[in-house]
């Protein structure tokens, strides 16, 4: 067992070039979802790098995969449009070593998503009420410890999926309710642009229906509240009247009690 180990997603590879420009020097898996099915391996600069090809979709069965196949003691979540420090191995290492009983810890990622911007001064642990707005991509783990908690993504929710978002905040919950030991921390170890978003096609009826399966699925004793926030929080945004949103939200309710495919609304 190598002690760190990158987990990207990532679709229609053919090659290992993404070795290359996401800046990675340690062992990785790539868990590629293309139109067929195969497992490669590669070995540079003394690393491995395992490829395991499959024509499923979704971004939850892909993160769920290359957690299969993990090795690292230390594992870190990642996209393919991250780009890495030199030293994010370091980085990573040193954190988990200075805080021994963290099961997870949040990294920093510059990006010129100002809205994506969650910088932390200090490293620090997170109590069980704090707020998780996190990425997959910031997130480091110890493999045991969620193997031993049984942690996976929800394959219904993400890129890919029958509703777009929410995987990495369903993850997290599930973790936490599982008690595992959080950490924020205040090292950076790349960059990554959220603006060239694969699931994202802006505040429209897709979106709202998604993030009212969300509330659903997440939150269904307070889903009501949550949707009247969301709707407030997000008044200026989109072509979308406060009430459309509302219904939209109220249909992505419905939608995912009967496990429906989001209604044509283009």
């Amino acid at each position: 067992m190598s002690r760190f180990e990158i987990l990207c997603v990532t679709m229609h590879q053919k090659d290992f070039s993404k070795i290359e420009q996401m800046n990675i020097h340690s062992d990785v898996v790539f868990a590629n979802q293309d139109d067929r099915t195969c497992f490669e391996e590669k070995e540079f600069d003394g690393h491995l790098a395992r490829m395991i090809t499959t024509d499923t979709r979704g971004v939850g069965i892909n993160r769920n995969l290359a957690l299969t196949y993990a090795k690292g003691e230390i594992c870190l979540f990642a996209d393919d449009d991250v780009t890495y420090n030199d030293d994010v191995e370091e980085r990573v290492l040193a954190e988990f070593d200075a805080h021994p009983d963290a099961d997870i810890i949040i990294f920093h990622l510059d990006t010129d998503s100002e809205r994506k911007q969650i910088k932390y001064n200090e490293t620090k642990k997170c109590s069980r009420f704090c707020k998780m707005p996190w990425g997959g991509v910031r997130i480091a783990v110890r493999l045991n410890s969620i193997r031993k908690a049984n942690v996976w993504f929800t394959t219904l929710f993400g890129g890919g999926c029958i509703f777009p978002s929410g995987e990495d905040s369903m993850w997290l919950t599930d973790a936490r309710k599982k008690g595992l030991t959080f950490y924020v921390s205040k090292e950076t170890i790349g960059k990554i642009d959220f603006e060239n978003s694969t699931w994202f096609t802006g505040a429209d009826e897709k979106f709202y229906y998604g993030k009212g399966a969300f509330y659903q699925a997440l939150h269904p004793k307070t889903k009501y509240i949550w949707m009247l926030y969301f709707a407030l929080r997000t008044l200026k945004d989109g072509g979308l009247t406060f009430f459309e949103k509302l219904s939209w939200m109220k249909s992505g309710n419905e939608g995912y009690q009967v496990m429906n495919w989001y209604p044509k609304c283009h």
